[in-house]
């Protein structure tokens, strides 16, 4: 099986999935997450993006995006 993160990703997405550059790392063994957001983007795909904020475990806070698919019903803010 050929290795095609995109491909991975967007099935990820369209099956509910929610994904952080970490997450996306983990899963699908790809640093590119932000790259590969905005190419499914430009191709059509509602893509939206959550900021979040966490601590790390050494205390010090953190913010990250958290990407999903758009439902049809929902729009991006």
């Amino acid at each position: 099986m050929q290795h095609n993160p995109q491909t991975q990703i967007l099935t990820y997405l369209m099956k509910g999935g929610r994904l952080t550059v970490r997450k996306a790392e983990r899963l699908f063994h790809t640093t590119e997450l932000r790259r590969i957001v905005s190419r499914l983007r430009k191709r059509g795909y509602s893509i939206c993006s959550d900021r979040r904020s966490a601590v790390t475990e050494d205390g010090r806070p953190t913010q990250f995006n958290e990407y999903y698919l758009a439902q049809a019903t929902d729009a991006c803010q």
